[in-house]
């Protein structure tokens, strides 16, 4: 494949260009298909809780129906009347069985009243019609307990019930004396599930979506017909965990059995409302937008690669052109232009390239030839320092005899620093040997111009061998000298200080010298860093010269920083890079 796209740049170029396109229109077409499906999902999932906050609605109205009708029947006067008595009164009996048909006609999703007394007398209960004929027995978990009951119970009915009880829901309340306060029974009001199985049918939920009536403990009080059956919630939906949450979502199973379930509990009851709405419904929805979106990143590739083969071979054949003419002639001739676009400005360049190529060879071969004259020099320029060297040591020699330790001195500085500057042609020293030429300076100075200056040395220890270009820091000390300190006409004091920094050396040359005003210090400034000599005098010459070998030799930025104010001294710092002993 490399070898392929290798021998050819219009098939690079076009392997590369569809790759480009195509990709971003793959890409934008998932994008969109994803998002579409994504918004099918939560316009169901939106949908779907609207519909669980109407049922709510719908039974939030029914309970407090159901709940109201129960304080009104706990608290009517034959009824208590009935169960104060010591013994059953026919009478009242009837007239109650009377009201209590009145109620349970009047409410279709009423299944049963029951009053049950808590001593031997008969229990008042009256059945809806579907319900007649049936033993209704209550729910066990319905039963109040004897001591501090509740004030309300809704509960459903076990496996163990009667059939008449296990299509039911029931509320139970407690009878007290409105006189004593005393229990004389418990009031049970029994809903029919049907009826409300009716109301979650008739909700509205998308295709073969369903809901479900769940109690405080997750079991099943009402729901579809297909789930009729199962009475715990776990049973249906084997490992379901619902949030403590108010209402929420979750998707439950996998593959084509994939559901997503709503729940939303109900504020003033501890039922939830759960809705059923399998994955295959919504997604059905996306087949169309999906082979539609197919359709459209086909079309549009087969346009964009059509164009892309078109426009690369109008580019690359002039190059082919090109390639065939540069493999057959002499790349030094003038190559023809053929047109004016990009390509004719290739060979345009290309022209001025070999052109540029001939000078440069020219300027090359000269150079090398002043080179080898330069080398001849600096040969014979080694042979005159031991002349010069022999008879320093003779003038050395003869102040000595004659005890003048004043020339003694300066003329042992001047040799040492000669000896040094020569150096035999090198261009690295050590940290030490900067200083100690340095210092021989400094003692020349210093019998030049007595009692007008001091020099501090303060070297770290650390820096001390490592390796540095040469004749870095005389240029700076002379320029303190002569153009600071000896300006002001007053002793004055030059420091030099060596010390590590970071990964670097730090070399600072601060006088109190004369200093410099604004304005030739911004001179001084643009000289340096255009590489020009400033008008400042015969002593900028030797900073420009120190700023061009540093930048030369170390990095661009490791050029000279000065600080000047008038009356007031200069400083003079540059930062470089610890080399080591033996790496120069």
């Amino acid at each position: 494949m490399n070898r392929w796209l290798g021998r050819s740049l219009k098939r690079k170029l076009s392997f590369i260009l569809i790759l480009a396109m195509i990709i971003p229109i793959i890409s934008l077409g998932f994008f969109s298909y994803a998002t579409a499906s994504s918004l099918s999902e939560e316009k169901a999932k939106l949908t779907g809780m609207n519909i669980l906050r109407q049922l709510d609605t719908q039974l939030q109205l029914m309970v407090k129906d159901v709940e109201s009708m129960s304080i009104f029947l706990i608290g009517d006067e034959d009824v208590q009347q009935y169960l104060r008595a010591s013994r059953g009164n026919v009478v009242l009996r009837t007239s109650i069985i009377v009201f209590l048909t009145n109620l349970v006609f009047s409410k279709n999703y009423i299944a049963n009243i029951s009053i049950i007394p808590d001593d031997s007398k008969e229990v008042i209960s009256y059945s809806a019609k579907q319900f007649a004929g049936r033993t209704f027995v209550l729910p066990e978990d319905s039963r109040l307990p004897q001591e501090a009951p509740p004030e309300k119970l809704w509960s459903i009915p076990s496996g163990e019930e009667g059939a008449a009880a296990r299509s039911t829901i029931t509320l139970t309340r407690p009878i007290r004396s409105t006189y004593t306060y005393q229990p004389l029974g418990f009031l049970a009001i029994s809903l029919n599930q049907k009826v409300i199985s009716r109301y979650l049918h008739q909700s509205g939920m998308e295709g073969d979506g369903y809901v479900l009536l769940l109690d405080g403990n997750h079991r099943i009080i009402a729901g579809q017909e297909q789930v009729s059956g199962a009475r715990e919630l776990t049973a249906l939906f084997p490992g379901i965990n619902l949030s403590e949450t108010a209402s929420g979502f979750l998707n439950y199973g996998k593959g084509s059995d994939q559901k997503t379930l709503m729940y939303y509990k109900m504020p003033n009851t501890d039922w939830t409302l759960l809705g059923v709405i399998p994955f295959a419904q919504y997604s059905s929805e996306n087949q169309y937008l999906l082979r539609l979106t197919a359709l459209v990143i086909a079309a549009a590739a087969f346009i964009i690669a059509a164009i892309l083969l078109f426009l690369i071979s109008t580019i690359t054949r002039p190059l082919h052109r090109l390639s065939v003419f540069l493999k057959q002639g002499n790349l030094e001739d003038k190559l023809p232009v053929p047109s004016t676009d990009e390509v004719g400005q290739l060979i345009i360049s290309y022209n001025r390239l070999s052109r540029r190529i001939r000078r440069l060879t020219a300027q090359v071969k000269e150079n090398e030839a002043r080179k080898k004259e330069a080398d001849l020099l600096a040969l014979q320029a080694q042979i005159n320092p031991h002349f010069l060297y022999n008879t320093l040591a003779s003038v050395h020699w003869m102040a000595l005899m004659n005890r003048d330790s004043s020339i003694a001195v300066m003329v042992d500085s001047l040799s040492s620093f000669l000896r040094f500057s020569l150096n035999q042609g090198e261009e690295f020293c050590e940290v030490q040997q900067e200083i100690a030429h340095v210092e021989s300076y400094v003692q020349i100075q210093s019998i030049r111009y007595p009692q007008q200056f001091t020099v501090d040395f303060e070297v770290d220890p650390d820096c001390r061998h490592q390796k540095m270009l040469k004749l870095l820091l005389q240029p700076l000390i002379e320029n303190a000298i002569l153009h600071g300190v000896l300006q002001t006409g007053e002793h004055g004091r030059i420091s030099i200080k060596v010390r590590a920094s970071g990964g670097g050396m730090e070399f600072t040359v601060q006088d109190n010298g004369a200093g410099m005003s604004p304005k030739v210090l911004k001179q001084l400034r643009s000289s340096l860093s255009m590489g020009r000599h400033p008008r400042s005098g015969s002593g900028s010459y030797g900073l420009r010269n120190v700023h061009s070998r540093l930048a030369m030799h170390y990095a661009e930025n490791t050029g000279l920083h000065i600080k000047s104010e008038q009356s007031r001294g200069t400083r003079i710092s540059f930062t470089i890079p610890c080399i080591g002993g033996d790496e120069a």
